[in-house]
């Protein structure tokens, strides 16, 4: 009995150890950053000077959530500019049933951009918008995440005023499904959007998906229009970029 006991306790103390080993390794790898080339600075514009920060460039005044993916700086009429991107990763909730202490666990996964401005007359910058979203799935394939090399910066309208362009992804599906797309756009506090689905199986006589909604208020900025449509026929194939 004293020799299964003290087995059992070496299998315990093995396990607690290995799990904390597992643990300082995670640890010795976290970043801060994960820079994944979500800047398009071919169809950003070239009149506007922009630069791409590193993690310790970015002032620590600004609170933001999540691992950065990339992060943008440029002047315009407003002032300095600050853009950040951000995912979370994958992480487990509960999904709680209704009117009930009864929950599955299932997988989610945020995505956050914030934009921070700094006017001429202030000394420190301030938020002025932030978009979230997020995935909650139980599925085999799943993935929320900016699509790579499209976030643009432009003067479509040549007021002086940045627009800034962002289309994401978010997925959930265990067949061939098309993944969920939009394209959100700011300029200052007016947001525009594409809202839709990706297209699998491009330049295949197969081809499937693709299709969006803009909202409303792009009727009376058709410049905006034009360029999300050009925008997001360029991002929305697939094509095994988030996999």
């Amino acid at each position: 009995m004293k020799n299964i006991i003290t087995l059992l306790i070496l299998i315990a103390t093995s396990f607690s150890f290995a799990q904390s080993e597992e643990n300082k390794e995670k640890f010795r790898t976290l970043e801060p950053d994960i820079w994944l080339g979500i800047w398009d600075r071919e169809n950003s514009s070239k009149e506007i000077k922009i630069d791409s920060l590193n993690y310790n460039e970015i002032p620590k005044s600004l609170d933001f959530k999540g691992t950065v993916v990339e992060a943008l700086k440029w002047k315009d009429a407003n002032g300095e500019n600050i853009l950040i991107q951000t995912v979370t990763g994958n992480f487990t909730w509960m999904d709680y049933e209704k009117d009930s202490t009864d929950y599955m666990l299932q997988d989610k996964a945020e995505l956050y951009a914030y934009l921070f401005v700094k006017s001429n007359t202030q000394q420190e910058y301030k938020r002025q918008w932030r978009v979230y979203d997020y995935i909650e799935c139980f599925g085999v394939d799943w993935f929320i995440g900016f699509a790579p090399k499209a976030t643009t910066i432009t003067d479509l309208d040549n007021d002086g005023i940045t627009e800034i362009a962002m289309p994401y992804v978010a997925m959930c599906r265990g067949g061939m499904d098309p993944g969920i797309m939009k394209i959100i756009m700011f300029e200052e506090n007016t947001k525009y959007a594409f809202r839709g689905e990706t297209m699998l199986m491009c330049g295949n006589k197969n081809a499937y998906g693709g299709e969006y909604e803009a909202s409303s208020n792009l009727e009376q900025e058709p410049s905006f229009n034009v360029f999300l449509k050009q925008h997001w026929n360029r991002n929305k194939c697939e094509e095994g970029k988030y996999y």
